[in-house]
């Protein structure tokens, strides 16, 4: 009869990666007898709890199922996974996040000192705090520089920190984390690979931007057409499998809920730079160094801060230039014969306005990002570079686009969204553009008549305001927006609205918003629109940012996929009902410019960060708040709460501490921002409500 005991070699020899290749040849014999066994032992009427570690494929746990028995009596599976298919098809996922502070150090000192003890007066806080830092909350790393560190005094702690990395020591437990970040590397398919061993050309601690990532890729060549689909697409697809298994660390936008980007941990990057460089895949010069017969060579060129500038040659055969240097350190653009990208990322203050001079010659190019270069205009040989997709402008000063550039037929992306410069009216003219970043949009542009040409668009961005004038410019805009057939993505900060006429026509009428909205912030007082907002028509949309008439949340509960939601309001409005159980199955960031009733138990079960507005009033009792703090307690996932408290102005001090008590006895330990506001200015918003009884206040 087989024991425990021996099920768990078995089970730990059966789920370790280098075993699973020899899966089909194992099953016939071993597997089947491992199953039977474990059926064996799990016979009967007892409870079981089984802890299945580190599944690293879908078939693994397929098999292994099968030899788990439903009794009925209340046992439980845990399973642990780095990638996320897996551990969907396992049941419930809960995602471990980063270890805090306190939890690292507590972990860091038992594997140091054997136990849980306070930081010890001799340890250098500024280095001790930097080892803790690297090792972003990732146990695994902790364990692992720990132990480096256990054997040396601490008066080398500094020297050890600035060596930490993949190759340098030879440890048993830097031994096994190399073994399993390896593991994790070479279970990757190739094309994941390549894009991995991409990020090798940022630095430590960088915030990688996700799109500008992605279109790298793509100009590099690391993404393949697919029937159906675009090149953006499949490199999303890319990124978001890079993060499900764990490679990367996802970057949301505060309090939206959108992944903009991405970090790598430290070590990871320590063992992606030292594949990168044996494949001799990407380049790093830095500091003074300069450039070698090998560098000459090298397929992906990356500079990072320079001392002394590196020299003009006319052999670098680099695809790829990727600069975060003054543009005076690096060598002549007429060096570059094949440049696929070109990534210029200097400071601010950097000036160097003939450097792209011989920008136009470099016909090869994809991709061209340009911070500041202290000029006023771009040269328009830039119009000549017949393959660009990309257009990354990010300079502030520049305030005009060449006219050269309309001639652009295979761009795919411009970025103009950090500038000031003015939408061109050729902007229709550039059929072939997915993505369309601009800064604003003048009252006198043709923009919104111009936009309807551009039905490849994938995703607009707005980063600060549009400007719609009257009701012709109002049914341009619908119009404009309902002829993009494939946008994905309408992020808008800001849109002004004047009308000049008494008589206000609904364009929502006869325009239907894209289907395949994903990302739609487009908040602006048109009641229309709202109409439109429809889980039926938008299946797919899981950010949303509305301008609304009514407190009504019962339509918004029934998006399936909504992640984010942002209700605006210019009345006082108030939420009578959060929506009960089944609605908001994936909401995480709710934000309403409306007061709200209590959450009940099932509300929003899995929000995460909430807003909302709260009103203070003086009476007999002393001060008393609209809303039951208490209640946030009923959200278990909750993890932050903006309140905007509207108080007269001597009662405010008091009320705010009220709501602050409140919110610091409940279990959930939020971090909470409780901001004033003018209780003149909700009387105001009584005042607008439409036809309503105003309500009354406790």
């Amino acid at each position: 009869m087989p024991t425990l005991d021996s099920l768990t070699r078995w089970w730990l020899t059966f789920m370790h990666p280098p075993f699973k290749d020899i899966l089909h040849t194992w099953m016939p014999c071993k597997i089947v007898s491992l199953i039977y066994d474990i059926s064996c032992v799990m016979d009967g009427d007892d409870r079981y709890l089984v802890v299945i570690d580190d599944i690293w494929d879908k078939n693994s746990w397929e098999l292994v199922k099968t030899a788990l028995v439903c009794n009925n009596c209340g046992s439980r599976i845990i399973t642990t996974t780095r990638i996320l298919e897996v551990a969907t098809r396992t049941g419930k996922v809960y995602r471990l996040q980063p270890l805090s502070r306190d939890l690292s150090e507590d972990l860091f000192h038992r594997r140091l000192f054997g136990g849980k003890i306070n930081q010890p007066n001799h340890l250098l806080s500024e280095i001790y705090n930097k080892i803790l830092h690297k090792c972003g909350g990732v146990p695994l790393a902790i364990i692992t520089i720990a132990s480096l560190l256990a054997s040396k005094p601490v008066e080398l702690w500094s020297k050890v920190y600035t060596s930490i990395g993949f190759g340098h020591e030879e440890n048993e437990d830097v031994e096994n984390t190399r073994k399993i970040l390896l593991f994790s590397y070479y279970d990757l398919p190739c094309h994941l690979k390549t894009c991995l061993l991409y990020l090798s050309i940022y630095p430590e601690d960088h915030l990688i931007g996700k799109d500008s990532l992605i279109w790298k890729w793509v100009a590099e060549g690391f993404i393949h057409e697919e029937p159906g689909l675009r090149l953006f697409e499949i490199g999303e697809r890319y990124f978001n499998e890079l993060v499900n298994k764990s490679m990367i660390m996802p970057v949301e936008t505060p309090y939206h809920g959108i992944i903009t980007g991405c970090r790598v941990h430290d070590i990871m990057l320590d063992m992606i730079c030292l594949l990168s460089k044996e494949e001799n895949f990407v380049t790093v010069l830095d500091s003074d160094e300069q450039y070698t017969t090998s560098h000459c060579n090298s397929r992906r060129l990356v500079v990072h801060r320079r001392v002394r500038p590196l020299a003009s040659t006319s052999t670098l055969q680099a695809r790829s230039l990727n600069a975060i240097c003054s543009y005076e350190m690096l060598p002549s653009l007429s060096c570059f014969e094949v440049l696929r990208v070109l990534a210029l990322d200097g400071p601010t203050d950097s000036h160097n306005p003939n450097y792209l001079e011989h920008v136009g010659k470099l016909v090869h190019l994809r991709y061209l990002k340009l911070a500041s270069m202290g000029m006023h205009e771009l040269p328009k040989e830039i119009g000549y570079l017949k393959f660009l997709m990309v257009l990354d402008l990010a300079g502030k000063s520049r305030s005009k686009l060449p006219e050269s550039i309309h001639l652009l037929s295979q761009l795919k992306c411009l970025n103009i969204s950090e500038t000031k410069i003015e939408v061109p009216y050729w902007i229709g003219d550039l059929t072939c553009l997915e993505e369309l970043c601009l800064a604003e949009v003048g009252i006198h542009s043709n923009f919104l008549t111009e936009l309807g040409k551009l039905t490849e668009l994938r995703k607009l961005r707005i980063s600060k305001s549009v400007t719609v004038g009257g009701n012709i410019a109002m049914n341009s805009w619908a119009e404009s927006v309902a002829k993009l057939s494939k946008i994905q993505v309408i992020d808008i900060d800001f849109i002004l609205v004047y009308r000049f006429s008494s008589h206000v026509d609904n364009p929502w009428e006869r325009n239907i918003l894209p289907p395949q909205l994903r990302v739609l912030r487009m908040a602006y007082q048109e009641p229309g629109l709202v109409a439109t907002i429809n889980p039926s028509l938008l299946p797919n949309l899981s950010h949303l940012q509305l301008n609304v008439y009514s407190p009504d949340l019962e339509v918004f509960g029934s998006f399936r996929e909504l992640v984010s939601l942002e209700l605006v309001t210019w009345s006082a409005l108030h939420h009578d009902t959060i929506g009960g159980v089944g609605a908001f199955p994936k909401l995480r960031v709710f934000k309403t410019q409306a007061t709200t009733c209590s959450f009940q138990e099932g509300d929003m079960p899995v929000l995460e960060s909430l807003e909302f507005q709260a009103v203070a009033q003086s009476n007999d009792d002393g001060i008393s708040i609209d809303f039951d703090f208490g209640s946030l307690g009923n959200l278990p996932f909750l993890q932050e709460v903006r309140v905007y408290l509207w108080a007269p102005l001597a009662d405010y001090k008091n009320a705010k501490e009220i709501a602050k008590r409140a919110i610091d006895v409940l279990p959930n330990c939020l971090r909470h921002d409780i901001t004033q506001q003018d209780m003149r200015d909700w009387s105001r918003r009584l005042e607008a409500l439409p036809n309503q009884p105003r309500r009354k206040r406790r």
